[in-house]
């Protein structure tokens, strides 16, 4: 009776072990440094921000559980507040203006370059450059041409073709530093809209232009019933990860302006790194500020994911 009883479970076991038991721990032995990556990059990282949020950690001292004080703070409070709503007016000027201005720039440079003719490859070279250039380059070279001293690039040229007679403060004017920086963002990003738009130009079937050429469809109906159609899941998904690093974006910031001048350019990214490690160095108060952007970029990365994933169905 003990037998009959354990046959069938030992004989499970032993299918179990023969379907699965050696490739199962072969598998786990092949992802084990992919998610000792992700846990030790990603997950304790996130999940050590959530609790710092909750306390009083500042540089060098040890937290304090303050509920959600840092987050009453942020929100309402004089020393935070003012700034915080201020970076979140220009986090979402830059980005939108930013991605917008690159998304039309770069279709109009990948159907420039789609097109046949003499220099083509020279002239993709040149266009996709400023891509391809480290972002201390750029910020850097910008800073000189956007001086607003004599020395500067662009007032200089303005002033020898007579255009202006005064010093313009582009980066040192409240109402002109946060156009001057997004300027800047688009010039070095659009390439990126360019190189994608037009390997999904490159995709669409030429046989889908002749027969609608055929049908008698202008150059205008071609783009909007053949070209835009074909090109949707490279725009959204090229627009989508675009918002997402336009929005993080540091580098370009950091070395024009640093937030200045009076907050003119202060940005979210900008803000957490001023409370928690440039200025007041209060992680907890640092930590509250990007998790109150974490449901923004929860969003875009739901549509991203399931929009790359229903392409692949």
């Amino acid at each position: 009776m003990a037998t009959s009883t354990l046959a069938p479970g030992l004989a499970r076991r032993r299918t179990w072990q023969r379907l699965a038991g050696r490739d199962w721990r072969l598998g786990w032995f092949l992802i084990l440094p992919v998610l000792i990556v992700l846990v030790g990059l990603i997950a304790y990282p996130f999940v050590l921000s959530i609790y710092l949020s909750f306390t009083d950690k500042m540089v060098g001292q040890p937290a304090t559980f303050v509920g959600l004080q840092n987050y009453r703070d942020i929100l309402f409070g004089a020393e935070f507040g003012t700034v915080f709503w201020k970076s979140v007016i220009n986090t979402v000027v830059y980005t939108g203006v930013a991605v917008g201005c690159k998304a039309l720039l770069g279709m109009a440079m990948a159907l420039f370059l789609h097109q046949e003719f003499r220099g083509r490859e020279l002239m993709r070279a040149l266009c996709f450059l400023p891509w391809a250039i480290p972002s201390l380059i750029v910020g850097l070279s910008w800073q000189w041409i956007l001086n607003g001293t004599p020395a500067g690039m662009l007032n200089m040229l303005l002033i020898d073709l007579h255009l202006s007679d005064t010093l313009i403060q582009w980066l040192g004017d409240p109402h002109l530093a946060l156009w001057s920086v997004t300027f800047v963002t688009i010039w070095a990003g659009c390439p990126f809209y360019g190189m994608m738009f037009l390997a999904g130009l490159q995709a669409i079937p030429r046989e889908l232009y002749e027969a609608a050429a055929i049908d008698g469809a202008n150059v205008f109906q071609r783009y909007r019933h053949v070209t835009l159609p074909g090109l949707a899941p490279v725009i959204l998904i090229t627009v989508m990860l675009s918002t997402i690093w336009t929005a993080n974006g540091f580098n370009l910031i950091y070395i024009l302006t640093r937030g200045g001048p009076a907050n003119a350019t202060m940005t979210f990214p900008m803000y957490t790194y001023q409370v928690g490690i440039a200025g007041a160095q209060r992680l907890g108060t640092a930590s509250a500020i990007t998790i109150l952007f974490l449901p923004f970029f929860l969003v875009l990365i739901f549509i991203l994911t399931r929009r790359m994933l229903a392409e692949e169905i």
